[in-house]
């Protein structure tokens, strides 16, 4: 069984246009063994389809490139032969050159204006707020939602950048005279390409990078990581930092579970940052890591939103490290939007966690609290609480 699988492996992978000489005589060739794989039981299997390819000249005994198609094979390296490397920093110890990095929060909440700030250090090697060096380079934006002339553009005057040092991708053509057709991450080539031509780029900014998933189920991981992978490659062949910028889920979890979309997202990012509102302050903003596979556990960065005469935001990074954790402050978060339901939901536990109650009393406390029939029958549904006639003549009881 086992030769007869081989045979159809070889016979499977034969086509083409013709077979060697060498091959069809068994010249150079120990006699009795196949010429390509050194198989004795192989070789009869050969030796006939040469004498067929002499009538036909359609069949080809495939050479060493072909025959490795025929079975797969571990493609490993001993740890021995791979040279120790230090990581290199964007900003240390939060962004990493060579790396995935993920950049996280609700819409409206200054994201760009924080990426364009980022920019504007990479442009002019700017020290970072920690005191840490920024190595100075260019840099690539991949923006979807903002204009560049209207929106990007002013950003970066207002954030004191280079801006001789910035490229915009507008997208792309199959020519040089080509249509510019929308970019999608389908198309990492064109970025390899294009940080072939420009080794002094530093960063890549892709935001948001929903935007570029090309029809890709963003809740997919299998899907995710197929389309990230090739970024992630992308950064580390040409040692630029790559920084993806996404928006919250609406769920009520850890942070590392609300970027939007699969996990996969966090899970192949190297650092995941969180930009969240502070409570000090309405232009008070927080960078907080969520997960830094590469750094040290870290405080978070404070910084205001400040504005230029003509209306544009940027950064003034603040010298005090935060305190507050990215669990904390989306916990406060959720707190501060809690609804007459959520109010209801923990009244309504209270009140039948220890006896159950007739379901006319329930009624008319609730009233009494203010909380609407609707309210409260919203309120019931998502406890889960049960109701149980006590008898022919009698009320509904509740309980949990």
């Amino acid at each position: 069984m086992a030769s007869r699988g081989r045979s159809s492996g070889v016979l499977a992978a034969i086509g083409g246009t013709g077979l060697s000489t060498a091959a069809r005589s068994g010249a150079g060739t120990d006699t009795g063994r196949c010429a390509v794989c050194n198989d004795r039981e192989l070789s009869g299997v050969a030796q006939r389809l040469a004498q067929r390819a002499d009538r036909s000249m359609k069949i080809v005994i495939p050479g060493p490139e072909q025959s490795a198609t025929l079975r797969r094979r571990a493609v490993t390296r001993r740890a021995s032969d791979v040279a120790p490397q230090a990581i290199r920093w964007l900003w240390e110890p939060h962004f990493a050159m060579g790396k995935l990095s993920l950049v996280v929060g609700d819409p409206g909440l200054s994201k760009s204006t924080l990426t364009a700030c980022i920019a504007s250090h990479v442009t002019t090697g700017a020290d970072w707020p920690n005191g840490r060096a920024c190595p100075a380079g260019e840099v690539l934006m991949v923006n979807a939602e903002d204009d560049p002339a209207d929106t990007t553009r002013p950003r970066l005057d207002a954030a004191a950048a280079i801006v001789e040092k910035v490229h915009f991708l507008d997208g792309v053509a199959d020519c040089i005279d080509g249509p510019t057709k929308f970019f999608n991450l389908g198309h990492v080539d064109v970025i390899d390409d294009f940080l072939e031509g420009n080794p002094d780029v530093r960063l890549v900014i892709i935001d948001p990078i929903s935007a570029y998933m090309a029809g890709v189920d963003s809740h997919k991981n299998t899907d995710v990581r197929a389309v990230l992978a090739p970024i992630a490659g992308l950064a580390a062949k040409h040692g630029v930092a790559v920084i993806a910028v996404s928006h919250l889920n609406k769920g009520q979890g850890a942070a590392i579970y609300r970027s939007s979309g699969s996990m996969a997202f966090v899970a192949a990012s190297r650092a995941t940052y969180l930009v969240a509102k502070s409570e000090d302050g309405p232009d008070r903003r927080l960078l907080l890591p969520v997960k830094n596979n590469l750094g040290p556990d870290t405080h978070g960065i404070g910084y205001l939103l400040r504005s230029t005469k003509g209306n544009v935001p940027f950064v003034e990074w603040l010298p005090e490290p935060v305190t507050e954790t990215a669990d904390e402050v989306l916990r406060s978060s959720a707190e501060d939007h809690r609804t007459s339901t959520d109010d209801c939901v923990d009244w309504l536990r209270a009140v039948l966690s220890d006896e159950d109650k007739a379901a006319s009393e329930v009624m008319t406390a609730a009233e009494r609290l203010g909380f609407s029939p609707k309210v409260l029958r919203r309120a019931r549904e998502k406890l889960g609480v049960r109701t149980d006639k006590a008898g022919v003549k009698a009320g509904w009881i509740w309980s949990l």
